[in-house]
């Protein structure tokens, strides 16, 4: 629970530095770059530390596909910016890949499921004693 708490922060976070980075950049070019960087770096911070539990291909994934989607709709929403069709199809598609691989994620490892018999076969076996 507290890598996936950690996964949502990071994601806030990042979210925040980029938003940061397009509000303030215009006006206020230091102050664009103070938050952004301060953000950033606390964004992958909490993602490191959500890797410790979720694997990595999961975790980033879902970080880069929901920070992505939160921007866009933010940008819409608070900046006005306008997406065509295939712009949103393509987002709905970086979101259903995520959530893909985080189903992927909760299946077992093939080579660690056992036969009828309740035995790992000798094909699924690891042996790291025998030499190729």
């Amino acid at each position: 629970m507290r890598a996936w708490l950690a996964l949502f922060s990071a994601i806030v976070c990042e979210v925040a530095g980029t938003l940061a980075l397009k509000i303030f950049g215009i006006h206020s070019p230091v102050l664009a770059l103070l938050v952004t960087g301060l953000a950033i770096t606390v964004s992958y911070v909490l993602l490191s530390l959500a890797f410790r539990k979720i694997p990595v291909a999961v975790a980033f994934a879902i970080w880069e596909a929901l920070g992505l989607a939160l921007i866009t709709v933010l940008g819409v929403a608070l900046l006005g910016e306008h997406l065509s069709p295939v712009q949103w199809t393509a987002l709905g598609g970086l979101l259903l890949g995520a959530r893909m691989l985080h189903l992927g994620s909760a299946l077992p490892d093939p080579s660690q499921v056992p036969d009828a018999s309740g035995f790992l076969s000798p094909s699924r076996r690891t042996d790291k004693s025998r030499k190729l």
